[in-house]
């Protein structure tokens, strides 16, 4: 659990700094989804050995991904508008993941 937030916090960076480009985006920010998913399978094993705010900023966070993922199915304009909402909510998603590895990293070199 420790090497968690190593990991997601290279590849947040390397991703958002592919993605200034709009086909970087579209290739980084889903391998970094897939990357943050297999973390958060990780974290979803051990859930029950962290403590209350983690489990509740994993809450928060979980719930803000399907408000997200509705938000974009719903709206339907300009598909280059679609992009850069998606991406934009994309990055912040995953930064508040990185927030969330950040926290366990910090509860486990505490224990």
């Amino acid at each position: 659990m420790k090497n968690l937030y190593t990991i997601n916090s290279w590849a947040f960076i390397i991703c958002v700094l592919i993605s200034f480009t709009v086909y970087g985006a579209i290739i980084a920010l889903p391998i970094l989804g897939i990357i943050q998913i297999i973390i958060s399978v990780k974290i979803g094993i051990n859930f029950k050995h962290l403590p209350k705010s983690i489990k509740i900023s994993s809450f928060i966070y979980l719930l803000s991904v399907v408000i997200a993922l509705i938000v974009i199915k719903i709206i339907v304009l300009n598909q280059l508008l679609i992009f850069f909402i998606w991406s934009l909510m994309a990055i912040i998603l995953a930064g508040f993941h990185l927030a969330i590895t950040h926290f366990i990293s910090k509860y486990n070199t505490t224990e």
